[in-house]
């Protein structure tokens, strides 16, 4: 039997009881008294309310509503309805006061990303005014009142888990929000007139969330206003090179706010001069582009990208946050997030560090999801994936024996514990799957001197590199998955208070292969976002370099 029906047949149990030992108790305004002097909302629209709390009970079960809504899925909201509706006999529950702010809310849901024609606004603002006429029907009544509850938990579940469901991209996408098991009381507390501190238990803590929320407005006031036009193509633009283009470029970096001086302002609009160089390094650096004196083609590919295209994105990123952060974040946590390649440390609700990180190539994608930072290598062994081993390491043993010790490895005849060291020579090289091949601590190591172990399902971990010059790209996406990351003793050594840095850089480079566990274990969140706003409190845009916008973009648009 499912949770939500057993929920329901205990409501209706305890309401009874209820009634039977406080029969008669009724508030004299606003509600009708429950057992232990609580209340319930009382409808105070036109309609005959016995004759419809009698209606309502016909069209409910703990299964389906007997009646077609528009815009609402029956079947997904008939138990809550359900174990709300039994819970107070059937009686209508939504107030005139109530019901306007439901459908304020509603009408103004674009600001978070969503659109006000999912619900059924139109229809529900026809009823009330059906309801609040003179010899307004049981059957309206009823009919208004089942309709804006099911609109109200239509929009909690969307707020908590998303317009799209994060199973649309579970190949890709590991973090599932929780669905709400409290919509019961949330409804309850609506339809006693806090709507909106209703939903806002549901609503992402991350503060990302609200960040982009006002950039929302800002790019939809641009699209209203018409938008940006194209740039010209043309060649690079230097320092001192004159030409309309240019003039076209300072129009659209006003636009955005990243060139701050106005049209009138300008000596020379049309000269690349000065004055113009700190609003293309600003475009560069939010858009995710090399930062350089010179306008390049790639720059103008970008700056033609148009405002709704950049709206849709922030309304996209919007809907992911919805999937990872629904409910109360952690106070301290490790945030990667994919397509900045950046990982953020937050320590008691502040951001203390942002620190360079390499992630996985489109066709070996670091995976989304959130786990437990439990304990750091020093000096580790790298286990070589079976993946990795025979596609760009067995070939390369098989034809020369020395590449292993050349390159610090050595091969083990399994995976286990007892595994021992074997010669190439007795290697059986038609199941090589059942041989371990792994590099010895060094600074020759792929791993580097120490990595950071959240075990999971994806064996995904962040860890030190000897490739250091691959922190100084922009786009920096050559991993075969695990994370590599620019700071890893800054990071041991925030990790273990216990440990001072001097302390850290010896157990790093001695290679002496040491485990250490975490007094306490840190949450850590692998994220994308491709749209963003950074300490500046500008917006950010990125690649969509393993196009999770592009998959999500037609369920948005399609789903209601």
């Amino acid at each position: 039997m499912k949770l939500s029906t057993i929920y329901a047949l205990l409501l209706v149990l305890v309401t009874t009881v209820a009634c039977e030992k406080g029969k008669g108790k009724q508030t004299e305004q606003n509600g009708v008294a429950l057992s232990g002097g609580s209340e319930i909302s009382q409808s105070d629209f036109n309609y005959p309310q016995d004759d419809a709390s009698s209606v309502i009970k016909e069209w409910l079960d703990s299964t389906g509503i007997n009646q077609d809504f528009q815009k609402i899925n029956e079947q997904r909201v008939a138990p809550e309805l359900f174990a709300f509706y039994s819970s107070r006999d059937f009686s209508p529950a939504w107030t005139k006061g109530s019901a306007k702010d439901l459908l304020t809310i509603i009408n103004e849901i674009d600001q978070e990303g969503l659109n006000p024609d999912a619900f059924p606004h139109n229809q529900l603002r026809s009823l009330i005014d059906s309801a609040n006429s003179k010899g307004a029907g049981a059957e309206t009544g009823a009919r208004m009142d089942v309709l804006l509850s099911a609109t109200y938990l239509k929009l909690a579940d969307m707020i908590a888990t998303g317009k799209v469901k994060s199973g649309k991209l579970s190949d890709s996408w590991h973090i599932k929000p929780e669905k709400p098991d409290t919509l019961f009381t949330h409804l309850q507390q609506a339809v006693q007139g806090q709507v909106d501190a209703s939903l806002d238990s549901f609503r992402p803590s991350l503060a990302q969330y609200d960040k982009l929320q006002q950039h929302l407005k800002t790019y939809r006031r641009i699209m209203e206003e018409g938008g940006w036009p194209a740039i010209e193509k043309g060649g690079e633009l230097s320092l001192g090179d004159s030409s309309q283009r240019v003039v076209a470029i300072r129009k659209r970096l006003h636009m955005t706010g990243d060139l701050t001086t106005a049209p009138g302002q300008w000596q020379r609009p049309a000269v690349y001069d000065s004055s113009l160089i700190s609003a293309v390094n600003r475009y560069q650096a939010r858009n995710g582009l090399e930062v350089q004196p010179e306008i390049t083609s790639s720059m103008v590919e970008v700056m033609n990208v148009p405002v709704e295209t950049r709206l849709k994105q922030i309304m996209l990123n919007l809907d992911r946050i919805r999937w990872f952060a629904s409910g109360e974040m952690p106070k301290t946590y490790v945030l990667v997030n994919v397509p900045e390649y950046k990982l953020r440390v937050v320590e008691n609700g502040n951001e203390i560090k942002q620190m360079k990180v390499i992630v996985g190539k489109e066709m070996n994608s670091t995976p989304v999801f959130s786990d437990m930072i439990e304990h750091v290598e020093f000096s580790p062994y790298w286990n070589v994936p079976n993946s990795i081993a025979n596609e760009e390491l067995w070939p390369k043993i098989k034809s020369n024996h020395s590449y292993l010790s050349r390159n610090h490895y050595e091969i083990l005849d399994g995976w286990g514990p007892n595994a021992e060291v074997v010669s190439p020579r007795r290697v059986n090289w038609g199941n090589l799957d059942s041989y371990r091949i792994r590099q010895k601590p060094g600074p020759w190591n792929a791993l580097g001197n120490v990595k950071f172990m959240f075990p999971n399902d994806f064996a995904i971990y962040l860890h030190d590199t000897p490739s250091d010059h691959l922190f100084e790209k922009t786009h920096r996406a050559y991993s075969h998955g695990c994370i590599r990351i620019e700071e890893p003793a800054w990071f041991a050594d925030w990790l273990f208070p216990q440990f001072n840095r001097q302390q850290v850089e010896q157990k790093m480079s001695n290679l002496e292969h040491e485990v250490v566990k975490l007094d306490e274990k840190i949450p850590v969140y692998i994220f994308y976002m491709t749209a963003f706003e950074d300490n500046n409190g500008q917006v950010n845009f990125r690649q969509d370099i393993y196009e999770l916008d592009k998959r999500l973009t037609s369920e948005f648009d399609s789903v209601l």
